[in-house]
């Protein structure tokens, strides 16, 4: 009954984020107006779900943050990573191609904002990048997962450089923030769990989603990190760099 009531909320809140989101955008005069009310709304509806859903997000680091555009780069788990992240600061985010083909979460996806790239064809970046560089001009932050796809949260894999010349090219910092899954009703995030929450490989949206509906609390911490200026380090340094922090902070609170 628990998870029946849960999931008719969702179904709700999806539906008053969409009907939102159109509105919004139909009445949005320029593109950059339509992904400032964009990320806007879903960060607030990011908010509502996260509180219904029994997610609670512990940020630390946001006043250390930039007040003009950035890049934020983090390790990546799931879907639930992007509601945690919008949760507690406005943001444009970085997805593929595939996720956009994605059946629904790919029209949330879109409505909501997100920019989509196609990570595996090289011929694409320059157009691509000179995207991303736009938008941080705008002044938006812009969160990308340089992991290029989800895992089970057993490790971090190898950052992709190239998408981090959308920061070093507008001189904006690259921020490190390092998101964890501390507890799931109560127990400590785990081999055992991580399934509850981690969304990887070949596992399909909704029956994932079905089984997290039934959980009645999720502890999720943030820890953004000092920026790492691309005025002063090159691309790669700055992606070697930030997959140190973060793998530290990740594994050092364990």
């Amino acid at each position: 009954m628990f998870r029946l009531y849960r999931f008719a909320g969702v179904l709700f809140l999806f539906c008053v984020f969409i009907i939102g989101a159109v509105v919004l955008r139909f009445y949005a005069v320029t593109d950059v107006n339509r992904r400032r009310v964009s990320v806007w709304w879903t960060s607030k509806m990011c908010r509502v779900g996260c509180r219904f859903l029994g997610i609670r997000v512990k940020a630390e680091g946001l006043g250390s943050l930039p007040s003009g555009g950035s890049l934020i780069v983090a390790n990546h788990m799931s879907y639930l990573d992007i509601m945690a992240f919008a949760s507690v600061r406005r943001a444009v985010f970085i997805s593929s191609v595939e996720m956009e083909q994605t059946f629904f979460l790919g029209f949330l996806a879109r409505i909501g904002g997100t920019f989509f790239v196609e990570r595996r064809n090289v011929r694409n970046i320059k157009g691509e990048l000179d995207g991303i560089t736009d938008i941080i001009a705008q002044g938006f932050d812009v969160v990308l997962f340089p992991e290029g796809t989800s895992t089970d949260g057993s490790k971090i894999l190898p950052f992709r450089s190239s998408f981090l010349a959308g920061a070093t090219d507008t001189g904006a910092d690259v921020v490190p923030a390092c998101i964890r899954y501390e507890y799931i009703d109560g127990e400590q995030f785990s081999a055992e769990n991580c399934d509850f929450v981690c969304w990887y490989g070949d596992m399909s949206f909704l029956p994932h989603f079905v089984r997290f509906a039934g959980i009645g609390r999720t502890e999720v911490s943030i820890r953004y990190m000092d920026g790492l200026s691309s005025l002063e380090l090159d691309r790669k340094q700055i992606t070697r760099m930030a997959h140190e922090l973060i793998t530290t902070h990740y594994f050092a609170a364990s």
